[in-house]
């Protein structure tokens, strides 16, 4: 991904290589005692192990947002977002208005932005964990920070 985002030149703001993810659902913001609710009903979560292509380049200007974006094919990964949507909606949680985008945010704050003619290679994900990540605002930046990790590959 590195290598991508240095290839594209600055389009905006790049995203540090250790905030790097494939977001699964976004949660906003949530109480101590609705994480541990999560983190609890998540332990009884199917949660299979999935592969994900990532090989198209998008940039959404609503968000300001630059992408290497895949379509969802894997049942795995589908079935993982449909699971941790149902408990989001059976929590009360935030669930996503849009649907399900595979991809990777590359850059930020990108205003205009004509995507080239040519593809990048494309990047397989084979994730071996589920992260619930807190979002740290910093001086330096937002900052992501791993709560709690849960194996892939368990139905």
């Amino acid at each position: 991904m590195f290598k991508l985002q240095k290839r594209l030149g600055a389009p905006g703001k790049p995203v540090a290589k250790t905030n790097l993810h494939m977001t699964l659902a976004f949660l906003g913001q949530t109480s101590h005692c609705q994480r541990q609710t999560l983190e609890a009903a998540l332990e009884g979560v199917a949660m299979p192990g999935f592969e994900q292509r990532l090989s198209t380049l998008v940039h959404w200007r609503g968000a300001g947002v630059l992408c290497l974006w895949g379509k969802a094919t894997d049942s795995g990964l589908t079935d993982l977002y449909q699971g941790c949507q149902s408990l989001c909606h059976t929590l009360g949680l935030h669930q996503s208005e849009h649907s399900f985008n595979p991809h990777i945010t590359l850059f930020r704050k990108v205003k205009q932005y004509q995507v080239p003619e040519w593809q990048p290679e494309p990047v397989i994900l084979r994730p071996d964990t589920l992260n619930l990540y807190l979002s740290n605002s910093t001086p330096a930046g937002v900052r992501y920070e791993v709560l709690q990790s849960w194996p892939l590959g368990r139905a």
